[in-house]
This record gives C-alpha cells, sequence and structure tokens, in this order.
C-alpha cells in the first residue's frame, strides 16, 4: 500500500510536466525542469540624480531533487538575467523561490 509522500510525488510529475505547466529554464547553467511567474516592472522612487530604477520579481518553482537550495542574497541567473534570492521555502518536495532584480 502506498502512503501520502509516494501519491504526492508522483503528482509532482503532473505540475512539472513539459506538456503541461513547466519549462526548461537555464538556472545557473544548468537547465532545470521549472514553473516560473514572471512579475511586471516596477517603479521603485527616482533617485537624486533623476534617474528611474524598476525592479522585477519572478517566481520558480522547482523539483527540490532537481535544484539545490539557495540561501537568501545569493545571486543566481535565470536565463541569462541576474536575481538575487529574496525568499526560499521547500514544501512537499517543490522549492519555492522569490528573486528581485534591479534595473535603470
Amino acid at each position: 500500500m502506498s502512503n501520502l509522500k509516494s501519491f504526492m510525488n508522483s503528482d509532482l510529475g503532473t505540475f512539472f510536466n513539459i506538456s503541461e505547466f513547466a519549462e526548461y529554464h537555464v538556472i545557473d547553467g544548468e537547465n532545470v525542469l521549472s514553473v516560473i511567474d514572471v512579475d511586471q516592472f516596477v517603479e521603485r522612487p527616482r533617485d537624486l540624480v533623476g534617474n528611474s530604477i524598476f525592479h522585477s520579481t519572478i517566481t520558480i518553482y522547482v523539483k527540490s531533487t532537481d535544484y539545490r537550495k539557495p540561501v537568501i542574497g545569493q545571486r543566481i541567473t535565470v536565463d541569462q538575467e541576474n536575481y538575487y534570492v529574496t525568499s526560499v521555502s521547500e514544501d512537499a518536495g517543490v522549492l519555492k523561490i522569490s528573486a528581485t532584480a534591479n534595473e535603470t
């Protein structure tokens, strides 16, 4: 008889299915099957010189077996864009990584 963990792990295959939700993204030089939620750019207040600074936030969902757990503040590269990890959580075999990038 299978236990709940077995059923949950088999369900990850539905969520991380290339034909359904997931896509391959290059994360820190590795092709990783993941689901990425991208927020729109948000403008921060202008600095003293008059330049606008924008930040974008992404949320990355990956199987915890497919990618090592990063730490807050760590720089990661996603599809050739640099981000800094702002939060990390792990639940039911899935890493949820939030990361932010600043741009002018």
